[in-house]
């Protein structure tokens, strides 16, 4: 869950600091002040994240369920070529397409070898 809290952290630092900058074009104060208020949940509750994490005890065994998937990444953004395919005409639609089917294998790969670590086979 630690990286969770990074996540969190870092996307409302990322957003402080780029509501920092448009504060200073901004001409009126809800211009800012919406995605301050964001920035600062994001922060809050990655700070929260991140205290109840150091709370639990560290269990380092093998876990069935990756952290992170780089192939259901690649089958989203997929699917939004795709659907910003619709716009742009068909190249956009099959590029979006070759994406969602890379990320379709991916996470397919990803659910055998789950499969194979929980019968207790390890990896290859």
């Amino acid at each position: 869950m630690r990286r969770a809290a990074v996540v969190l952290l870092a996307w409302g630092l990322l957003l402080g600091v780029l509501t920092a900058l448009q504060a200073v074009f901004a001409p009126k104060v809800i211009q800012f002040s919406i995605p301050a208020v964001a920035s600062t949940a994001c922060v809050l509750a990655g700070l929260v994240v991140w205290t109840l994490d150091a709370r639990q005890d560290r269990d380092e065994r093998p876990r069935p369920i990756a952290d992170g998937s780089l192939a259901t990444v690649a089958l989203v953004i997929g699917v939004a070529v795709a659907l910003l395919g619709a716009g742009f005409g068909l190249w956009l639609i099959l590029i979006g397409a070759g994406i969602l089917a890379l990320g379709l294998g991916g996470v397919v790969r990803e659910q055998r070898a789950r499969a194979r670590t929980l019968r207790g086979e390890g990896s290859r």
